[in-house]
């Protein structure tokens, strides 16, 4: 087979990640991952100084469309961008959560009780947008708690229909619904009612 002339180290971690998600970390083999990669195995460690390291990189390859929230925020309709964010979130989790359980798995191996810091940096994204939505007067209610509730509901979509194998709802008709669930709990019009009001015992 005739090599690429030129490597990106992009190849290198799509056959990585490729192979490690096979056959796990202890019996993924350089040979394969160079091989698949159309490189010798000397490449992969002229630029990844060891097994674990090109390991870490594989599985951290793509960056979660919740750090880039900043082309949304205050701008356009918010339900409707919600809607977007939760599609393309859904997309992300699907590639994201086979390598997050494999890093789970392998948690030992980097002696270490947190093995990925990937979700902890969705939920960074997730709450840092609804503040400053909320700061804008587009949402009501706490963000941190409405980060959560949305972060959870994606989450949980993905993992059915990773894991389990769930297809009985399409990604933007889950989207839409739960945008429109959400949207009863943080709509800015929900600030007018009236404080005072008693819950009734």
């Amino acid at each position: 087979m005739a090599r690429p002339t030129s490597i990106t180290n992009g190849r290198i971690l799509d056959a990585a990640r490729s192979v490690f998600l096979a056959h796990g970390f202890a019996n993924a083999s350089t040979v394969e991952i160079a091989r698949r990669a159309g490189i010798s195995e000397g490449s992969i460690f002229h630029r990844f100084a060891t097994k674990e390291g090109l390991f870490e990189a594989a599985m951290d390859e793509t960056v979660p469309p919740a750090l880039t929230l900043l082309q949304y925020t205050g701008k356009g309709n918010l339900r409707l961008n919600l809607v977007r964010i939760t599609v393309q979130s859904i997309a992300f989790l699907t590639e994201l959560l086979p390598s997050l359980m494999l890093r789970w798995s392998e948690r030992e191996r980097a002696d270490r009780s947190v093995c990925c810091g990937r979700p902890t940096e969705i939920l960074r994204g997730f709450t840092n947008f609804f503040t400053q939505e909320a700061a804008l007067g587009r949402v009501s209610g706490d963000p941190r708690i409405a980060a959560r509730i949305f972060m959870g509901a994606v989450w949980n979509y993905s993992f059915l229909q990773t894991v389990a194998g769930d297809r009985s709802m399409s990604a933007r008709t889950f989207a839409r619904g739960l945008v429109d669930e959400l949207w009863r709990g943080i709509a800015p019009e929900r600030r007018t009612r009236k404080r005072n009001k008693r819950i009734p015992a």
